[in-house]
């Protein structure tokens, strides 16, 4: 494939380059340059006209949860009582339905069953369409914590990822590397969708939290935090997190000790305001919309206080949640604008630096020579309005280890 007069934003932090050719063989980026230096086509090779439009990345989202349903109001109850089969099938549409719209490699951060593992493998066989997958298989709580789930008291169902003390929680991390799961992810705080936890506090006790990373580390699998409050988050990078997810409650010196420790933040702006706003509509229990509304005024300063002491932002979307959908997922992109980020830092956060956070940054996030041909091809300037990347009708095309998988370009172009 010859992409050609191309305005090219490769990731790499460098302006825009317009009339560009990016010449693609097989899977991998082969050859970038001006159009007046580039190879002609050879016998077979598709070549496209971008006329002028902009190409980036791939994009990446680096949390969501890919085999829930966010129009069930029950985040949890849905988890935990619809079968696994059907969760699987709900998987393979929502995959389907972000990567045409341009998001070609995803992290998921939890379901249940590891019908989310199972999916992974079947896109990697090329069975499934779908971005480029990687998944902590079940998440990890404590009992009594977040998406710890209850029936009546003399109901006791068996949830084995909600732990009690050290031993158990590293023998969640091995079951959990066991199973398939790339990374491992911790509810280290509260949750909204868990009415009644507590947001702002840390759930784990200190030798749990630090059994768990140290563990997965040893195992080689990186460490997610589900974190709300300025304790847990404080406590997750002294532990050795890689990410901390949410954050809303953070203050500055959780921010400070994040930066210190090089913990990536991804503040998921996409769920708090959609659980903001069906908590509003009366689209949720009173107990988790109370804990929605909580974090609505505190958000804002929480990220802004990381940015300011330097931390990384990646992107992240949360979807999954209620309030949100799969496909819109760069309205995360739109939020991070909203709460101070240019869109230039925006896009990087959901390319280059995604990419980093998943250690796939020699194969995905920038556009160059020997990288996997991961491309959107967009019009209009996502520098100037970054809101046409959640606009379908802008995606004209979408390509995933040099394959069109979307394309929805009209007829002269």
């Amino acid at each position: 494939m010859l992409i050609r007069n191309a305005t090219l934003w490769d990731g790499t932090g460098t302006d825009p380059l317009p009339h560009t050719t990016i010449q693609v063989e097989g899977d991998t980026i082969h050859w970038l340059g001006p159009d007046a230096q580039a190879p002609a086509a050879d016998d077979g090779e598709l070549t496209v006209d971008a006329g002028g439009r902009w190409v980036l990345p791939g994009l990446i989202d680096l949390h969501v949860h890919i085999t829930a349903d966010p129009r069930a109001p029950d985040f949890l109850g849905y988890l935990y009582t619809t079968p696994v089969p059907d969760q699987a099938l709900m998987g393979a549409y929502n995959a389907r339905l972000m990567l045409e719209a341009g998001f070609t490699s995803v992290r998921d951060l939890g379901g249940i069953g590891y019908a989310n593992v199972a999916l992974k493998r079947a896109i990697d066989a090329g069975r499934v369409p779908g971005p480029r997958l990687a998944t902590c298989g079940e998440f990890v709580t404590v009992h009594g914590g977040h998406a710890h789930f209850q029936l009546r008291p003399e109901v006791q169902p068996h949830v084995p990822n909600a732990i009690s003390g050290p031993d158990e929680a590293r023998r969640q991390v091995r079951e959990q590397v066991r199973r398939g799961a790339d990374w491992i992810k911790l509810l280290a705080t509260g949750g909204v969708m868990t009415g009644g936890t507590a947001l702002g506090a840390l759930l784990w006790d200190d030798d749990e939290l630090l059994a768990a990373v140290r563990l997965a580390r040893r195992l080689g699998k990186p460490v997610a935090a589900h974190c709300h409050g300025a304790e847990g988050m404080m406590a997750c990078a002294e532990a050795g997190i890689t990410t901390i997810e949410h954050g809303t409650m953070g203050d500055t010196r959780a921010a400070e000790a994040m930066a210190r420790h090089g913990t990536v933040l991804v503040p998921t702006f996409c769920a708090a305001a959609g659980v903001v706003r069906e908590a509003k509509a009366g689209r949720l229990a009173p107990a988790v919309a109370t804990q929605a509304l909580s974090i609505e005024h505190t958000h804002d300063a929480a990220f802004r206080a990381c940015v300011a002491a330097g931390v990384t932002i990646a992107s992240g979307s949360d979807t999954g949640v209620p309030g949100t959908a799969f496909g819109e997922n760069a309205q995360e992109l739109v939020h991070l604008v909203a709460h101070g980020f240019t869109p230039a830092q925006a896009l990087l956060a959901a390319t280059r630096q995604a990419a980093t956070v998943l250690g796939w940054a020699d194969r995905v996030g920038t556009v160059e020579p020997g990288k996997l041909a991961d491309l959107i091809v967009v019009e209009g300037d996502p520098l100037a309005d970054i809101s046409v990347l959640a606009d379908l009708t802008h995606l004209q095309l979408v390509v995933k280890d040099g394959a069109i998988v979307a394309d929805r370009r009209p007829e002269s172009v």
